[in-house]
């Protein structure tokens, strides 16, 4: 793995079982005093990443979500952990919310959804000798294809009969396409971009076809007060109106 991918997922491991530990026993807490958005994130270049030291989280995403809860005036925090864990909390914890998340059928029901704050295309990566000869899911569909654990891509595949093999992490499928453990990967195209990028991989691994697209939304715990997502949504529309998101876009 990448030194530098390495180190933000260590961040995120420590800062993940440190927001996991402590939820439980602030939340009382907090209520008791001011009420605040706890939000989750995963590190997903370039839509979320952190500084070295964990404090300052940042990215394509992440810079739309400070803005929005910033004009909605509304307290919060961003704690960056493994995209399950991630999901979870804001699935089961009150004043709880997770980006970005992908707004599918199944999981319509489980949030109050804000957005979308950013979009993403979906891909399908193999090998350079394969780009114009691979261009669509029915060619590949007895083959293995490296997906990430809870991801929509992964479970769209899947629901519709492709063998998917799920990592904890994109560069792990990443890796394991490369020493032929797997004979595709699919991630959103930009994280892909990046991920090859950095590990310098791009004479052995290219996009093969895109194949759907996500829109991509800040998903809050049914519990978070309406005047909350009211408030946030209200603000999103000025964000995209005045120029904001775009400029935020042109950033990254």
């Amino acid at each position: 793995m990448n030194p530098t991918i390495r180190a933000w997922h260590i961040r995120q491991f420590g800062a993940g079982l440190t927001f996991c530990a402590v939820l439980f026993s602030l939340t009382g807490t907090a209520h008791a005093q001011t009420r605040q958005l706890q939000i989750t994130a995963e590190t997903s270049i370039p839509f979320t990443m952190s500084s070295a030291d964990g404090q300052s989280v940042y990215g394509r995403t992440a810079d739309k979500v400070h803005e929005l809860l910033r004009r909605s005036q509304i307290p919060y925090q961003i704690h960056v952990m493994s995209w399950n864990r991630a999901f979870e909390l804001a699935r089961t914890q009150s004043d709880t919310c997770v980006f970005e998340t992908a707004r599918t059928p199944d999981r319509e029901a489980s949030f109050k959804w804000v957005g979308p704050i950013s979009r993403g295309q979906w891909g399908i990566y193999g090998r350079p000798e394969e780009v114009g000869k691979v261009t669509r899911l029915e060619q590949i569909k007895d083959k293995s294809i490296g997906g990430y654990l809870g991801d929509a891509l992964g479970q769209y595949l899947d629901q519709h009969g492709y063998h998917v093999v799920n990592s904890y992490e994109d560069e792990i499928a990443l890796k394991n396409l490369l020493i032929g453990r797997l004979d595709y990967w699919t991630t959103d195209t930009s994280q892909g971009a990046v991920l090859i990028a950095a590990s310098h991989v791009k004479d052995k691994v290219a996009l093969l076809f895109t194949y759907g697209a996500s829109e991509y939304y800040l998903a809050c715990n049914p519990q978070v007060s309406d005047e909350w997502i009211d408030t946030m949504k209200k603000k999103l529309l000025e964000i995209k109106a005045d120029g904001t998101d775009a400029r935020i876009e042109a950033k990254y």
